[in-house]
Parts: C-alpha cells; sequence; structure tokens
C-alpha cells in the first residue's frame, strides 16, 4: 500500500468513518476498520497540537504500507499487543516492534515502510506532538530525543505507563473535560517516558539486546502483579530463562534496588493503600501482600514505617 501513490492516509484507506464529534477544540473521530482488511477500531483525537490514535484491530493478511511525511514531530508510540516492522530506504537497520515495547523519536520528514502482520491482534496507542506544542511547554530545548534510526530506541512499556494509557479511552467524560483530562495523560505519559530514557543513559547498562531489558521489566511487573506470592531469585531465573547472578545484578541496576527491596516496597506500599481505603482485615491485607499471618504482617509493617498497621488506620 503506497499511501504516497494513493495521495490517502491509511485510515482512509483500511476504515470507514462512523463517527465524528468536536466540542470544546476537541475533534474525536471512531472508525471502523472495513471487511476487506479485517474487524476492528480506530480512534482519532485532535487537539491543543497534539494527535491520539488508538488503533484495536485484527488484520485478514499481512500489510505491508509506504509512507512519505513531512513535517517534525515528537511521535511517542505504545504497541500493547501484536508486532510491526519498521524499515527505511537507507541502509539503517530495520526495528522490530512487539507487544509491550514502546518508543519516543523526534521524526524529521520520515519516508519508509512498516508491515503489521495478520498472525496477532494490534493494539497501539500513537501520540504525535508538534513542535508548537513543544514550544508552548518548554520542550523543545534542553532535551536530546532519540531519532526514529537510533540504537536503543526501542524501550519497554513501564507499569505505570500501562494505568495511565488504560485510561486515554474512557468515555465516561465528555467535552473540556475530557480534553483537559487528554492533555494532562499526554503530559504524564511524556513525563514518565523521558525518565525511562534518561534512567537507562544514566545507569550505563551493559544489556546484550532489547530482549533482555524487555524480560527484566517483564520480571518487575510479574511481582508488582502478584505481592501475594513470595517467588524467590531462583524461580524467576527460571520462569524467565535467566541466570540468578544475572537477574539481581541487572535488575540492581536498572531499577536502583534488589529485587528482594522492591519486592517490601511493593508490599508495604500496597498494604499502606489498602488500609487508607478499605475497611478490609488486617489479617487479609497480610494474605494480599503475601504474608502468612497478621503478626509477621504487622512486625513488617512496623519496621518499615515506623507503626502499626492499626494505629496507621486509626490515624486516619
Amino acid at each position: 500500500m503506497d499511501l504516497e501513490a494513493l495521495k490517502s492516509s491509511f485510515i482512509n484507506i483500511v476504515a470507514v468513518e462512523k463517527c465524528k464529534n468536536k466540542q470544546c477544540g476537541l475533534l474525536c473521530m471512531e472508525y471502523k476498520v472495513l471487511p476487506e482488511f479485517g474487524v476492528g477500531s480506530i480512534i482519532e483525537f485532535q487537539f491543543n497540537c497534539i494527535s491520539i490514535l488508538i488503533s484495536n484491530f485484527l488484520l485478514s493478511s499481512d500489510l505491508v504500507i509506504y509512507e512519505k511525511s513531512e513535517g517534525d514531530r515528537l511521535q511517542l508510540s505504545f504497541l500493547l499487543e501484536g508486532e510491526k516492522i519498521i524499515s527505511f530506504d537507507n541502509n539503517s537497520k530495520d526495528i522490530l516492534y512487539e507487544s509491550q515495547e514502546s518508543y519516543m523519536a523526534f521524526i524529521k520528514n520520515f519516508e519508509g515502510f512498516y508491515r503489521i502482520t495478520k498472525s496477532k491482534p494490534f493494539r497501539e496507542v500513537k501520540i504525535k506532538l508538534s513542535n508548537e506544542f513543544l514550544d508552548q511547554h518548554g520542550l523543545n530545548t534542553g532535551l536530546d530525543y532519540k531519532k526514529i534510526t537510533d540504537k536503543n530506541l526501542i524501550i519497554p512499556i513501564s507499569n505505570d505507563l500501562l494505568t495511565i494509557l488504560s485510561d486515554i479511552e474512557l468515555k465516561a467524560i465528555k467535552g473540556l473535560p475530557r480534553k483537559i483530562l487528554l492533555e494532562a495523560k499526554v503530559l504524564e505519559i511524556l513525563a514518565i517516558q523521558i525518565s525511562c530514557y534518561n534512567d537507562l543513559i544514566s545507569n550505563s547498562l551493559n544489556i546484550k539486546s532489547d530482549k533482555q531489558l524487555k524480560v527484566l521489566y517483564q520480571v518487575k511487573q510479574l511481582i508488582q502483579n502478584n505481592l501475594d506470592k513470595n517467588y524467590s531469585i531462583n524461580q524467576l531465573a527460571s520462569e524467565f530463562g535467566l541466570n540468578e547472578n544475572l537477574l539481581k545484578a541487572k535488575f540492581k541496576k536498572l531499577f536502583n534496588s534488589t529485587i528482594h527491596q522492591f519486592y517490601i516496597d511493593e508490599k508495604m506500599k500496597r498494604a499502606k493503600e489498602l488500609l487508607k481505603t478499605t475497611q478490609i482485615p488486617i489479617y487479609e491485607i497480610a494474605e494480599e501482600v503475601g504474608y502468612k499471618n497478621a503478626t509477621h504482617f504487622s512486625a513488617a509493617f512496623k519496621r518499615y514505617y515506623k507503626e502499626t498497621p492499626n494505629k496507621f488506620r486509626n490515624a486516619l
């Protein structure tokens, strides 16, 4: 599919517009993927020099798209599910882009191909920020953005970002409040993504491949999603096919914490949140964060926060 020759956009070729709405400067367009290409939808938001494209579809055949676009922009992409291969006319190496990966790049006059495969559902959130937006927020000076062809462009999607990205499609809020919410989410996403790239640079990680980096983020996410369990280093290493010493060293280097301390920090943060926001009994909170009984949990909580769970809850 040659978009340059067709003088059209990807959306206008593969999908048909279902509805279009503009309120308080926020333009929202919803599209349905045409049956000859597959099934699914694409949603686009445009406002305040920001474009957000949310793709959620399954193709009936592999699709190779040639695109040539002019104009400078900062582009953030989050591939929640699926696979995309980005290639260029020059000698730059192809980019293999997979589920749970992301990138942020300053793009000038892009020209190249990308392939989306039919074998997996495709879910992507893409955010484009114009130079005008960057100037408005002081983001055009003092920051060295990567180019789309740079090495180490692709990084895993952090757990914090997954939570924020899930909020973007919320339809309960309309008009001006939705516009304000979307801009706030975009700025939050941008701040976290800049921080993720800076952390990788400052930690000077000696990681052999993007895959290894992705696995370390998967280890972190497994821990955060299973605080009721207590995985050993051996279990984590076996689960992800890593050497134990390598796992411990790289995890500490990347996240500035040992796996053991990270476990404790996450358990205590979760316990504190439950004590503040619920009336769940202490013994149930203990079970939810992986302690066999309330006594052991209370002792651990006191060591961490210098007061017992009961004292903390009663003081609220």
